[in-house]
């Protein structure tokens, strides 16, 4: 069982992360709808999940920006998650067109 202070951590970073996915969607596996970061000796990576929770990609990977790179690194490089990993729901960012 989580500490009230790990707890607090964990949404944190899982807020952190979700910012982030919603910031790059457009560079997420079409379908996303949520995401699981796990950080191991200091890399990041993230697997994408569809609405049936069925992983459909990871990231990063070769056409992943250096933008989104320098995100999650800057973000959860070299930390210690409160749990194995962070997970965090995303969606597709809606357009208000203008009438």
């Amino acid at each position: 069982m989580p500490t009230p202070e790990q707890q607090k951590e964990y949404t944190r970073l899982s807020g952190v992360l979700q910012a982030i996915g919603m910031r790059h969607y457009a560079e997420l596996p079409k379908g996303t709808t949520s995401l699981l970061l796990t950080a191991t000796d200091g890399k990041v990576s993230v697997e994408a999940y569809d609405t049936l929770g069925k992983p459909i990609g990871v990231v990063p990977h070769e056409m992943t920006s250096s933008i989104l790179r320098s995100d999650l690194q800057r973000a959860f490089g070299g930390m210690t998650l409160p749990d194995d990993s962070i997970i965090a729901i995303v969606s597709n960012p809606v357009t208000v067109r203008p009438r």
